[in-house]
């Protein structure tokens, strides 16, 4: 039971960093965004939620390119976070099956 409490602690985690870099915008990237990012994808990998970890790496890697290039893809963050959110709430539902 502790188990699912700390997987829904991720997700909701997950859904917090989601509306944040969506209120702040996609051009903003801070150094706690970057960690929580990471830290998220770590804890996804750990619960064996692998897309959604693969998802927060890329984003990870696709906002820390963002501080070093001009030529930043916007539409692919703004897919990943769309897919993202749709995973989410995909194992919100699953997890209210339990």
């Amino acid at each position: 039971m502790e188990n699912n409490q700390d997987l829904k602690i991720v997700i909701d985690d997950i859904e917090v960093l989601l509306d944040g870099i969506l209120l702040s915008g996609v051009s903003v990237t801070l150094d706690s965004t970057l960690r929580e990012v990471n830290r998220l994808a770590v804890s996804c990998d750990k619960f064996g939620l692998k897309e959604g970890a693969s998802m927060l790496f890329r984003l990870d890697e696709a906002l820390k390119m963002k501080r070093h290039t001009f030529n930043f893809d916007v539409d692919e963050v703004v897919k990943t976070l769309a897919v993202l959110g749709s995973y989410v709430s995909l194992i919100k539902e699953k997890m209210k099956k339990l």
